[in-house]
């Protein structure tokens, strides 16, 4: 009766879909459901017509996140209403959540469900099946003569959602080995966030709210994997995993001893201030990579994206020296190319920053991004944005445009107020740094590839010569190499 839909995102490594699991728990014993997931399946639209047929399919659902998921969202919600009209289409996600109106404004989708979807969209389908007031549906969106928004939907506790039916998905081509081990596996253990930085889409859609689960809880749950797929890493998918340190001190006890290794996101003022003995058990129990949100080296920029809390650059500087001792590695990111009015001088400014960093903890990894802009109202960001001449596109088929594909990818986000010799500096010092410092993240580098990279990029990196590094270029091509990204984009 039902499809759940987990678009193609990315070609280099599948992830449980696990936002439709979440829909999926909510459906389990009341509708027959099935998942789709065009990662795996590259012809997935063949699958999903062969499925509306057989199955007597009655609602599609979406799960929506900007980049190449948004273009084969649109792609396959178009075949869907042109060959199968009668079949109701249902968008959620970061996507759909932000931009909900020019999202319904499209003639093929027909309900947005916003933010956390697990009790609306079955509320929905309830609705839709035995009758009922769907303007009484918190968290939905939908046609009625005009768009109707309904209240928002207060934060779900996810320690009282039904565990998720990873019985319903073939687990084994989502375990891959990675920095952290052989056999990886992703996990959410926590639902937003409680910052408002103003960049970020997880900010915009959860408003300074975080609920996680139990330390129990998780454990038990990589104990599961570890008895039934081998699984000995995890990648936590959090928004920020270490909010808690009294969650995060009692999860890393509790696997001591169960071989595991794993990453998760984290602030650089929550953990500069975590106490000696929650480091040590961090160390204890496998951690081996901090993802964190350096952004940027101006205190003036980090208090327009709204850092919020006690971030300044030198508590980065401080954070990635204390986790020399740890041994456990600061993956640190940073958003360049903000809408100031002293862009170049930044982005010097920022570089030089990001040298200090790896002066003092070479074994740091960076990861660069060019600012793109979210929809998020209350940002002072994104106001500065569009005074700057940044408009979102009106029309949901715009965003097929090649120049809105890559957008939310940011590495080439629609960005007026950038020029050329801007863009230059930023991927000419990211090649360059990528090359005399390899990133560990990518496995496929044999360490003579890494010191051929470095050799080939250290007369530039210790001459400051950004400009035109294309030899670098090409040997980054030849081998493949995949930079340093955020675990999940």
């Amino acid at each position: 009766m039902i499809a759940l839909v987990n678009p193609h995102a990315t070609n280099w490594r599948y992830r449980i879909p696990l936002s439709l699991l979440s829909i999926g728990a909510s459906l389990e014993g009341r509708y027959s459901y099935d998942i789709l997931d065009g990662n795996i399946d590259r012809d997935i639209a063949t699958t999903l017509t062969k499925l509306i047929v057989e199955r007597s399919i009655r609602y599609v659902g979406f799960t929506v996140m900007p980049g190449p998921q948004l273009h084969q969202s649109i792609l396959l919600s178009r075949m869907i209403r042109e060959r199968f009209p009668s079949v109701k289409i249902i968008w959620g996600g970061y996507f759909p959540t932000l931009h909900t109106n020019v999202v319904l404004r499209a003639p093929y989708v027909d309900f947005v469900i916003r933010d956390q979807g697990n009790l609306s969209f079955r509320s929905l389908i309830d609705s839709l099946e035995i009758g009922g007031d769907l303007s009484l549906i918190r968290g939905l969106s939908y046609k009625a003569g005009s768009i109707q928004h309904n209240q928002k939907q207060e934060l779900i506790d996810p320690n009282d959602l039904p565990p998720l039916p990873y019985s319903k998905l073939n687990i084994t081509p989502y375990i891959g080995k990675t920095y952290l081990g052989t056999r990886t596996v992703n996990y959410h253990s926590s639902v937003g966030c409680p910052f408002l930085c103003g960049f970020c889409a997880v900010a915009a859609v959860y408003k300074a709210r975080w609920i996680g689960l139990a330390p129990e809880r998780i454990a038990n749950d990589l104990v599961w994997f570890k008895k039934n797929f081998n699984v000995n890493a995890v990648e936590f998918h959090d928004n920020n995993f270490f909010t808690s340190e009294r969650r995060t001190f009692e999860f890393a006890e509790r696997i001591v001893g169960q071989d595991f290794g794993w990453w998760g996101e984290a602030r650089p003022d929550t953990m500069l201030q975590y106490d000696d003995a929650t480091w040590k058990m961090l160390q204890r129990s496998g951690c081996k990579m901090i993802f964190f949100g350096a952004e940027s080296s101006s205190q003036q920029v980090l208090n327009l994206m709204n850092k919020g809390g006690t971030q300044t650059p030198d508590t980065v500087l401080a954070l990635v020296d204390k986790m020399k001792f740890y041994k456990i590695v600061p993956e640190l990111s940073f958003v360049l190319g903000n809408p100031t009015n002293s862009v170049q001088d930044d982005l010097e400014q920022d570089i030089h920053y990001i040298r200090k960093i790896k002066e003092i903890n070479p074994e740091s990894e960076i990861v660069i991004y060019t600012y793109s802009p979210v929809h998020f109202q209350e940002s002072d960001l994104f106001h500065a944005s569009q005074s700057q001449g940044f408009q979102f596109p009106e029309k949901l088929d715009d965003w097929l445009l090649p120049q809105w594909q890559l957008h939310d990818l940011r590495k080439n986000p629609v960005t007026p107020w950038l020029k050329r010799n801007n863009i230059a500096l930023i991927k000419n010092f990211e090649r360059v740094l990528n090359a005399y410092s390899p990133t560990n993240s990518d496995l496929k580098l044999t360490r003579f590839r890494r010191q051929l990279l470095h050799l080939l990029g250290s007369w530039r990196y210790k001459m400051k010569i950004y400009t035109a590094p294309y030899e670098l270029a090409v040997m980054q091509r030849l081998f493949r190499y995949r930079q340093p990204e955020i675990e999940g984009f």
